[in-house]
């Protein structure tokens, strides 16, 4: 078994605040994003997960745009920006049971490895060498956030039911509130991507439109983006 090399174009869920509201329940009860308190994670971003997507259909269209918009206005609030990486060429001992179900992974050449050129990190964003679906594992994500002196994180990559929803419940696990950007991350199907999201939602995390984020971030007052936001 290996990534697909083809996945197929599908419209992204509803992101309307009630469709989304229909989602969040105990998990995410009351939380408020903060731009003083959150980093943006951008997962797994690479050639080598987004090649599968054709180019300029949904949903990798949106997901770019999107997580391109998130950028600016997390650089705009002051909201550090972290990427998570996965690394090329590894050694079969180093991907575990990772090579049993998804072969040798990327190679080291930055056609695989490589985050394209417009969400590229740019000079003071932090990154995460990951090894495995979740990105606190075996990383120093926790530490970092913890040295920042924030608790919450804003989630949006690929793919949703993978590394998305691990990272989502490791943070849960962490005590981090994860905001998971329903718009601004992509999957193998909608099926796929619906299904990680209503597990989020009801399980270890909110989940937002990225114009609920932007919003959010922009505030001057304070945050006011709970379960119950438009």
């Amino acid at each position: 078994m290996s990534l697909p090399t083809a996945l197929p174009a599908y419209d992204l869920p509803p992101t309307t605040a009630a469709t989304l509201t229909a989602d969040i329940s105990g998990a995410s009860a009351g939380w408020q994003l903060d731009r003083g308190r959150a980093v943006l994670l951008i997962h797994d971003l690479q050639h080598y997960f987004l090649r599968p997507f054709a180019a300029d259909e949904a949903p990798l269209a949106d997901l770019m745009a999107n997580t391109l918009a998130l950028r600016e206005r997390c650089t705009e609030a002051g909201v550090p920006v972290l990427f998570s990486l996965q690394p090329g060429g590894q050694h079969v001992d180093d991907r575990g049971l990772l090579a049993d179900l998804w072969g040798a992974g990327p190679s080291a050449d930055d056609g695989d490895v490589g985050v394209p050129g417009a969400l590229a990190p740019r000079p003071g964003d932090a990154r995460i060498t990951k090894h495995r679906y979740s990105a606190f594992f075996g990383t120093l994500l926790d530490e970092t956030l913890t040295e920042l002196g924030r608790d919450q994180l804003i989630i949006c990559g690929v793919y949703a039911h993978i590394g998305v929803l691990a990272t989502t419940l490791s943070a849960f696990m962490h005590d981090i509130q994860a905001f998971v950007v329903a718009d601004a991350v992509a999957d193998f199907s909608r099926e796929h991507h619906e299904m990680a999201l209503r597990y989020i939602g009801q399980r270890c995390g909110a989940v937002r439109s990225t114009e609920q984020i932007r919003a959010a971030l922009a505030s001057t007052g304070q945050p006011a983006l709970t379960s119950s936001s438009a």
